[in-house]
């Protein structure tokens, strides 16, 4: 062979193992991006199997020929997350639940099965409160105001938007002490209550309040009980609501990130003091948003 010919060998296979090179390192950066991503998707909550709390049930084989199995509790959609080689349900329990044996219906293709599960008892704290009347025995002219926002309210609670990006792993939507617990059975005036279905945060008059995570803005508005509220929906059944808001920042229908600014914390509505009450919404219940604090992929 000539030298010449020798030369230009010698420079295409340079240039081809180059070409290989980066094209292997491409490889490598997208296959940790999608599986960064996906692990991201698929963060789930910490499990406690109690009223207002979260079951994560197994209820199906997963590989790459089958497609999610439907999942309903008590009538309402379950969000169900792919883990390795299985489909988690992920239920969320309402403070009303008895402890003893529940199940859930479990529909793939044709086939219909359920599946049982065990939720166990929780005694939660007494809370009493002193409230100006109105906000505990209210006038009978906003009697039908309350009725009607309660039915738009369930509405809300009830949305369900399928997506893959649906997460757990939520940032505290503000920063301060947590003060009322969720779950505390309420004596308002000296008589018996709802139990608190929040977590609320002790944070002053104007303190910023953020996404805990991706979503979309699904309702902003004064309610009578809430305040001004803002109710964001992250997918597949999981909604966040904030109320007693000095201020409403987000616009309904908008897409919003984690630690974006929705509103600013007050003291509008049932309340005592500035303060932000955060609920956490699964399959249409309320449930303990501490289990969704802090989690990982």
């Amino acid at each position: 062979m000539h030298q010449h010919a020798i030369i230009q060998a010698m420079k295409k296979n340079k240039s081809r193992s180059i070409f290989h090179i980066l094209l292997t390192l491409f490889t490598i950066v997208i296959a940790t991006f999608v599986a960064t991503t996906s692990a991201r998707a698929t963060t789930l909550p910490r499990e406690l199997r109690v009223p207002g709390g979260v079951a994560l049930l197994s209820v199906a084989k997963a590989d790459e020929s089958n497609t999610a199995p439907v999942v309903n509790f008590r009538g309402d959609r379950v969000w169900v997350v792919r883990r390795k080689d299985a489909w988690v349900a992920v239920v969320g329990l309402p403070l009303s639940t008895a402890p003893g044996e529940h199940e859930v219906n479990v529909v793939q293709g044709s086939a219909a099965t359920t599946q049982t599960f065990v939720v166990k008892p929780k005694r939660y704290p007494v809370q009493k409160l002193t409230l100006k009347k109105a906000m505990v025995d209210p006038p009978p002219e906003v009697i039908a105001r309350i009725e009607r926002e309660s039915a738009h309210i369930k509405t809300l609670r009830s949305t369900w938007r399928d997506t893959e990006t649906t997460t757990a792993a939520f940032a505290l939507p503000a920063k301060g002490p947590l003060s009322s617990r969720f779950g505390v059975a309420r004596v308002l005036n000296g008589k018996p209550r709802s139990p608190h279905a929040g977590l609320d945060v002790a944070v002053g008059t104007g303190t910023p309040i953020a996404a805990p995570a991706d979503g979309v803005v699904i309702d902003t508005g004064d309610y009578y009980y809430c305040g001004n509220g803002v109710f964001v929906d992250h997918g597949n059944g999981l909604i966040t609501l904030y109320c007693h808001l000095s201020e409403i920042i987000a616009k309904t229908g908008h897409a919003v990130k984690q630690g974006q600014r929705i509103g600013l914390a007050g003291s509008t509505g049932r309340s005592t003091a500035p303060h932000l009450h955060w609920g956490v919404m699964l399959n249409g219940t309320s449930v303990e948003p501490e289990l969704f604090i802090g989690n990982q992929p």
